[in-house]
């Protein structure tokens, strides 16, 4: 994750707002623009001739979106119930996408740009900082301490011979 890149902006930014400066309005045709560009790339990126399964990997996609969004609306609701926010503003803070994209979302719809980007930085920062170590605790626990990860033979390859 390009931290640099990401903080130094917000750090800039934190600090013109605490001086009490106003952050300059972009005209709606460059933030069209950037929202054009972003969804581009993305969609560059994406390469539906190398998928083997694309049935399968379309349902599994779907049921992973139903999944999520279903999650985003029950932290919204609970998030709505512990801060004085706005629906909007509390949906964007939870729903999983990207930071860049939840800002354009958030101005556009004039929810809280502040919010919204804090709780998605603290969603980023939550999955590269805790989840890492989180998961090689829980893998550690199942397989049963050892914390190699492997329930193999000590070279890593199973065994077939019968006992």
């Amino acid at each position: 994750m390009p931290s640099a890149y990401l903080l130094g902006p917000m750090i800039v930014t934190a600090i013109i707002h605490g001086l009490g400066l106003d952050a300059p309005v972009l005209p709606s045709g460059m933030i069209n623009a950037a929202q054009l560009m972003i969804g581009t790339y993305v969609g560059l990126l994406l390469r539906p001739e190398s998928l083997k399964s694309k049935v399968r990997m379309t349902l599994l996609a779907v049921a992973s979106g139903i999944i999520l969004l279903v999650g985003a609306f029950g932290l919204t609701v609970l998030l709505g119930k512990l801060h004085p926010i706005s629906p909007a503003t509390a949906f964007l803070s939870m729903v999983p996408g990207g930071m860049d994209q939840m800002g354009i979302m958030a101005k556009e719809i004039h929810a809280d740009m502040a919010i919204v980007s804090c709780y998605q930085l603290f969603r980023i920062w939550f999955i590269y900082f805790a989840v890492p170590p989180l998961l090689r605790l829980i893998f550690k626990r199942i397989g049963g301490g050892s914390g190699t990860g492997t329930a193999s033979g000590t070279d890593g390859h199973q065994s077939l011979k019968s006992h």
